[in-house]
């Protein structure tokens, strides 16, 4: 059980150590994409979540603007839920 134990815990911290090596608000060239195409807004250790202003919606209830999301794992980005802000 104890070898079992040990390959296991040394297996997490490698993928641990690999996605906090890979992470892309980590990296220096990814700086280029927080004045490029949004901010950084939260970098957590294995990921980091990005945002950028897409448009401004229009409608009866008001202005709203969309903020898509991203989540950066591993040198890549992904696109997660947007958020929708009630512009003032």
């Amino acid at each position: 059980m104890k070898k079992y134990l040990t390959a296991i815990m040394v297996t997490v911290f490698m993928l641990t150590g690999i996605l906090c090596i890979t992470n892309p608000g980590f990296k220096e060239p990814y700086k280029l994409f927080e004045n490029k195409e949004g901010k950084l807004i939260h970098n957590y250790l294995i990921f980091s979540v990005y945002e950028h202003l897409e448009n401004i919606e229009h409608n009866d209830k008001g202005n709203y603007r969309m903020f898509k999301r991203y989540i950066g794992i591993a040198l890549t980005f992904y696109e997660i839920s947007p958020v929708y802000v009630k512009d003032e």
